[in-house]
C-alpha cells in the first residue's frame, strides 16, 4: 500500500492567514503594548531599561510563535502528527541532515544576504564616491555617512541600542515575521521544496504587511516629540519603506536554504547601513544627481533580480 501524502483538514487559503495574524499580533503586543514593555514616564525606547525588557519579551515571543506553528500543523495535517516542531525547523533552519553540509548552508547563505545589501545600496555608495570625487565629501564624512549613527547612538544612549539594531532586532523580526510567518503560509513538506500551504506569491508579497503594520507603533512616540502631521509622514513612510524590505527579506528567505541566516544577514547588514540617503531626488535634476537617481533605481531592481536568482534544490 502506497503511503499518502499529508494533507490540509481544513481550506489552506484562510486558516495559515488566521495563525499568521495571530502570531504577529502576539508580538506586537508582547514588545509595545505589555505593561513592562512600554517606557516609563520621561522614557524612550532607547533607555537601557526598555531595551533589555524588551529583548526579554521579544525572546518569549519567538518561543510564542514557534510553539502556535508547531501546534498548527500538528493538527491540521492528516498523518504528519507530531512532526509540527520538524516541519518549522526545516525551514527556518538549515534543511540538511548532514551537520557540515547544514552549516555550510547558514555561512552561505549568510553571505548571501549581506551581498543582497551591498546590491541595495548601490545608489547611494555611487552617490558618496561621486561627492567623494568632486572633493565634496572627505573618507571621515563618508565613513559618518554610512555608519555614524551607531557612533553617536551608542554615545547618546548606550552600547545596547546599536546591539539592539544590528544583531538582535533583525534576528527577532525575521525569526517570527520571515521564519514562522512564512513557514506556516507555505506549509513546506520536510526534506522537499514542495508546499502545501498559500501560493508563493501570495506569502511572499502579502505577509510583510503585517511586517509594516508592526511598525505603525512608532507614531505614538513620534508623536509626543514632532506632533502628529510629522509623526503620521514618518510613519507613513516607514511602513511603505518596511513593508517593501519584507517583500525582500521573504524572497531571500524562501530562495536560502539555511532561510533564517539569509534573512537575518540581510536585515543586520541592512541596519548597519540605515535608511538610504534619498538626497538625490530632493535636489533638482541635473546630469549628477539624475546618474545618481538611475544607480538608486539600477541598486532597487538589481537586488530584486540578484534575489530571485538563487534557486536551491
Amino acid at each position: 500500500m502506497m503511503p499518502t501524502t499529508p494533507t490540509m483538514t481544513s481550506p489552506t487559503t484562510t486558516s495559515p492567514w488566521l495563525v499568521a495574524v495571530a502570531i504577529a499580533v502576539q508580538y506586537v503586543f508582547l514588545l509595545f503594548f505589555f505593561p513592562f514593555s512600554r517606557p516609563r514616564f520621561g522614557e524612550t525606547r532607547n533607555a537601557s531599561r526598555v531595551i533589555r525588557i524588551r529583548f526579554g519579551m521579544q525572546a518569549i515571543s519567538c518561543a510564542v510563535g514557534w510553539t502556535v506553528a508547531c501546534a498548527w500543523f500538528d493538527t491540521t495535517l492528516r498523518g504528519d502528527k507530531g512532526k509540527g516542531p520538524t516541519r518549522v525547523a526545516t525551514m527556518v533552519f538549515a534543511g540538511e541532515n548532514d551537520e557540515f553540509k547544514g552549516a555550510v548552508d547558514v555561512f552561505t547563505d549568510a553571505c548571501f544576504g549581506a551581498l543582497v545589501t551591498g546590491v541595495v545600496y548601490f545608489g547611494p555608495l555611487m552617490s558618496l564616491l561621486i561627492r567623494y570625487a568632486r572633493e565634496e565629501e572627505s573618507t571621515v564624512d563618508a565613513f559618518q555617512y554610512l555608519f555614524g549613527h551607531h557612533n553617536e547612538n551608542k554615545e547618546r544612549f548606550g552600547a545596547l541600542v546599536p546591539i539592539r539594531d544590528v544583531f538582535l532586532a533583525p534576528f527577532f523580526e525575521e525569526f517570527i515575521f520571515r521564519g514562522v510567518l512564512l513557514t506556516v503560509l507555505l506549509g513546506r513538506r520536510p526534506g522537499t521544496r514542495e508546499d502545501d500551504g498559500v501560493s508563493i506569491a501570495a506569502a511572499i508579497y502579502i505577509s510583510p504587511l503585517l511586517f509594516g503594520l508592526a511598525h505603525i507603533n512608532h507614531y505614538f512616540g513620534l508623536r509626543k516629540v514632532y506632533g502628529h502631521a510629522k509623526a503620521l509622514q514618518s510613519v507613513t513612510f516607514q511602513f511603505i519603506y518596511t513593508t517593501l524590505f519584507g517583500v525582500l527579506a521573504g524572497t531571500a528567505f524562501y530562495r536560502c536554504k539555511a532561510g533564517l541566516a539569509g534573512a537575518w544577514s540581510l536585515h543586520a547588514s541592512m541596519n548597519a547601513f540605515g535608511v538610504p540617503d534619498f538626497r538625490p531626488f530632493r535636489t533638482p535634476l541635473g546630469l549628477v544627481n539624475g546618474i545618481e537617481r538611475l544607480c538608486y533605481v539600477a541598486g532597487a531592481i538589481g537586488a530584486g533580480a540578484f534575489v530571485k536568482s538563487r534557486i536551491v534544490v
